[in-house]
């Protein structure tokens, strides 16, 4: 709990700071001892000391795949704000992997609790899907086999079903994937918006 607080409090600094210079920075010896700090601290201890690592720049590809593997159980936590966190830094350290097979069986490993989050609340979902935009960014390929999570409900609030639509035009998804999903607009006022950002994709309109 005081290592967690104390992250906390040296995060809240380094935002409130008006120097460009960063004052809070993470030498390597003190992030193992944060990440076997995390089964001793609270829910929301955890997501500031995942978040406080995330900005930690590893020195070599071996480090980064430890960092990796420690944050990796925090994907299967019962807290969303944790799941999202381990995500986040997990993404952070693959920037220091070269090795092209270790990066995609990490990055297979982050599509479950991807997928379990979009079946949450529709506030988790909206932020969920901020991440999920992000990350196919750089990952195009980490939902590859889950196009149906991006299927629209009928009961979606606009603001879930104009992130969904917006990761499937992230995906570069067929017109037929497109489409299909899509045709359930049929009536609702974002279709337009999104079939505009589809180009020349030969969608009914």
């Amino acid at each position: 709990m005081v290592v967690a607080n104390a992250v906390a409090a040296l995060a809240e600094v380094q935002s409130t700071s008006f120097s460009t210079a960063r004052n809070f920075t993470l030498e390597s010896s003190t992030v193992h001892k944060l990440l076997a700090a995390l089964n001793e601290c609270t829910e929301w201890g955890q997501v500031f000391i995942l978040d406080s690592i995330s900005s930690h720049s590893p020195q070599n590809e071996s480090q980064a795949e430890r960092i990796i593997e420690r944050a990796t159980p925090r994907l299967q936590h019962a807290n969303c704000a944790v799941v999202l966190s381990a995500i986040k830094l997990i993404v952070s350290q693959l920037e220091g992997i070269q090795r092209s097979d270790v990066v995609s069986q990490v990055v297979r490993k982050l599509a479950p609790p991807l997928v379990t989050l979009l079946s949450a609340e529709p506030e988790i979902q909206f932020v969920a899907l901020r991440n999920i935009n992000l990350v196919i960014q750089r990952y195009p390929e980490i939902l590859q086999e889950e196009i149906k999570v991006f299927f629209c409900k009928y009961n979606d609030p606009a603001y879930v079903k104009q992130e969904k639509l917006e990761a499937m035009v992230e995906r570069n998804v067929s017109s037929l994937d497109i489409f299909t999903i899509i045709i359930s607009l049929k009536y609702d006022k974002i279709r337009p918006q999104i079939l505009d950002k589809c180009g020349d994709d030969p969608l009914p309109r």
